[in-house]
């Protein structure tokens, strides 16, 4: 089968959480697109909706934004290249006796005429202190991805992860009186009026609910001990794991079957019981606060979401009826477009140092958009970037992130190399995140999330990359644009999949582990494809899915984003400049942008109706059928040419081929991570128009 059956490689996500995983025989996103079928429909799509509301959507925001579009975007262009090397950034175990210290004289103030210049002082004290605890535990996080054997390492980020948690309840809890004082409307002014409401809607936890809390965390930090560990079981009297089954040369595929069953079926049991502890934990979280169930408890209080679980039901069936009929239409249009010869480079890329894909991705990214090749100079230039395998002897953790390091006002970013060509698409992914956290200015203390629109900036950015394809990767540019067009559509199905388990398991609290097996596999079943192994009615392998763990409720958003990706990609064949001017604008609507309403204001179409996503699937079958999905033919500069198409993968055909896919994580790549893990437990994140709603 084409793509030489392609490598599946195997990315064992262990990473926290909040922007994407990246774990799979088959990774990533993106795309492009052409002209050619658009010329074809001149007045269908979005040409047709713009043309009934000219002055609306992202024209208008693209014309308030100055003549120049993307130079508006780019607020901190002025201090390129002004950052400090990682090497230079000391991490300290954090002391809280200057925040303490703080909060304490701050209240002491609050109680004075007069002290104006000191509460103010105090107030930006109190917001710099919080940012340096929260770079602090993100840097804590990096340390114990390098080796998450190391017991130091990770004494140090279960610290900080605490830490994080408690001293954000006090600080809150601090400026709550702040703004019950006569001080409230000076604090107003500093807070912005954004951020005020989040603060007087702010409800500490009780001790009980913290306990939960940091139950919760103690459960993740168990599950990633037991996922990176060794699996073994008897078989025919011999010992057997994974790494034997892979390399075992003379062996039955009845016999190769039932040991990879049975090993299935035993880590299924180890991590899937980890999983009962978690999911009964978070049921009780939910209950004390309130809520019927853990899943609405995740939709609302931890993600703030701006649609229902209603609407997600109706994705789902969009995705059912359009979607996946859909990828198998491209399979079958484009599979043939995309020779042997094109894979064969790309599997040349297996050879890659770090600084041969840093090289060429910062390349692309200086022809696509130069604000943002300045950007990755900068990452680069400040070594923000973790790009490695790993050694021998050490546990590093499979997954790529990206962390903000809100003191530094940067990010870093974090990837587990595979050595295939996925080493590219994850570093424009989570390069993607680093962007949003380098255009972002809100202070940690308020920082909220929407993972909808924070990965659609960055499997936006994959998508915009295909159309530079060949610059990229030359004769394998066809095999690369096709690996990302399919890998977007898969992951727009799975996160659906995903969608529908998790909303099973936390609302039937009495599931029992085999319950669960059985459900994802007729959940997999309606969503008419194989994408995880089964065994007769039982499927074991989602326990590999770590969004699961780490972050539940989580991966729907990858859903939404992929969609939206698509759309995006289909405008950038019809006007480049345009898409580039809206991928900007979304990068810096920043972290805590509502999807919906982003969406709406940069007139993408509404994933949740029907008609638009018909008509999305309309569009990329038209280019499909117009061949056009090649990725070869570009301008000079790498501007693409009015008809240079571009394709992409398939993860379902290929995970269907070959046998040493021992287990298939899902799709998403990229992580935006630890910051899930330490959300979930601070009490700002709770949505204060949720609280109000509720009350």
């Amino acid at each position: 089968m084409k793509k030489n059956a392609w490598k599946i490689v195997i990315r064992r996500l262990g990473a926290l959480a909040v922007a994407a995983i990246l774990v799979v025989s088959v990774p990533s996103c993106g795309a492009v697109q052409v002209q050619a079928a658009v010329q074809a429909r001149p007045e269908s799509g979005r040409q047709s909706a713009v043309q009934a509301r000219p002055e609306s959507g992202r024209q208008a925001a693209v014309q308030a934004r100055s003549e120049s579009g993307r130079q508006a975007v780019s607020p901190r262009m002025d201090r390129f290249f002004e950052g400090v090397d990682y090497s230079q950034r000391p991490y300290e175990h954090f002391s809280t006796s200057v925040l303490d210290k703080a909060m304490e004289d701050f209240e002491l103030a609050l109680s004075a005429q007069g002290q104006e210049e000191e509460v103010g002082r105090l107030y930006d004290l109190i917001i710099s202190e919080f940012d340096r605890l929260a770079t602090m535990a993100y840097m804590a996080q990096i340390m114990y991805d390098r080796d998450i054997s190391d017991q130091e390492a990770a004494a140090e980020q279960a610290y900080t992860t605490q830490l994080y948690s408690e001293m954000g309840n006090k600080a809150a809890t601090c400026l709550q009186k702040g703004l019950k004082s006569s001080y409230r409307s000076l604090l107003e002014t500093k807070i912005g009026k954004t951020y005020v409401p989040m603060i007087a809607y702010y409800e500490d936890y009780s001790q009980e609910e913290l306990d939960l809390h940091n139950r919760e965390e103690e459960l993740i930090r168990e599950y990633d001990q037991l996922a990176s560990g060794g699996i073994s079981v008897e078989y025919d009297g011999e010992q057997w794991d994974y790494e034997r089954l892979a390399k075992e040369p003379d062996m039955s595929t009845e016999d190769y079957s039932e040991v990879n069953e049975a090993l299935g079926r035993e880590r299924n049991r180890i991590l899937g019981g980890k999983y009962l502890e978690l999911v009964k934990v978070r049921g009780e979280i939910a209950g004390s606060a309130g809520y019927d169930n853990y899943a609405e408890y995740a939709h609302e209080t931890i993600y703030g979401r701006d649609y229902t679980l209603e609407d997600t039901k109706q994705l789902c069936r969009n995705v059912k009826d359009y979607i996946v009929v859909l990828s198998d239409t491209m399979w079958y249009l484009w599979s043939e477009d995309v020779d042997n010869a094109s894979y064969d480079s790309l599997d040349r890329l297996e050879e890659s140092t770090t600084e041969d894909i840093l090289d060429t991705v910062g390349h692309g990214m200086d022809q696509m958009v130069p604000e943002l090749g300045e950007i990755f100079q900068y990452m680069r230039d400040n070594h923000l970037y973790d790009i490695q395998a790993g050694e021998d002897g050490v546990e590093r953790t499979a997954g790529s992130y990206t962390v903000g390091l809100p003191s530094y006002k940067d990010a870093f970013i974090f990837i587990n190399r595979d050595n295939t060509f996925r080493d590219y698409q994850s570093l424009i992914h989570e390069f993607g995140h680093f962007c949003s956290y380098y255009y972002n200015t809100v202070p940690e203390m308020y920082q909220g999330f929407h993972v909808d629109v924070c990965e659609i900036q960055s499997q936006g950015l994959e998508m915009l990359s295909t159309r530079y394809a060949e610059e990229l990767f030359g004769d394998g540019a066809s095999a690369y644009a096709y690996e990302t067009m399919t890998d977007m559509l898969y992951v727009a199905i799975t996160a659906c999949m995903i969608q529908e388990f998790e909303e099973a398991v936390y609302t039937t609290p009495d599931m029992t582990l085999d319950d669960m097996n059985r459900r994802f596999k007729e959940i997999q079943d309606s969503y008419d494809g194989w994408y995880y192994r089964v065994y007769g009615d039982m499927c074991y392998d989602w326990v590999d899915i770590p969004h699961l763990f780490y972050t539940p409720l989580y991966y729907i958003g990858y859903g939404t984003s992929a969609l939206s990706a698509l759309d995006l990609w289909v405008l950038s064949g019809e006007d480049w400049d345009e898409a580039v001017d809206t991928y900007l604008g979304i990068l810096n609507e920043g972290l805590d942008a509502p999807y919906r309403g982003t969406m709406a204001r940069w007139d993408m179409k509404d994933v949740f109706n029907e008609e638009d996503i018909k008509e999305l699937s309309l569009e990329l079958t038209r280019l499909g059928e117009a061949g056009s999905m090649k990725g070869e033919d570009t301008v000079d500069g790498g501007q693409p040419e009015e008809e240079a198409p571009v394709v992409s993968p398939d993860r379902t055909s290929a995970a269907q081929s070959d046998r040493s896919v021992l287990f298939i994580i899902l799709a998403g790549v990229g992580t935006v991570i630890v910051l899930q893990v330490l959300i979930i437990s601070i009490g700002l994140v709770i949505l204060w128009e949720i609280k109000k709603r509720r009350q």
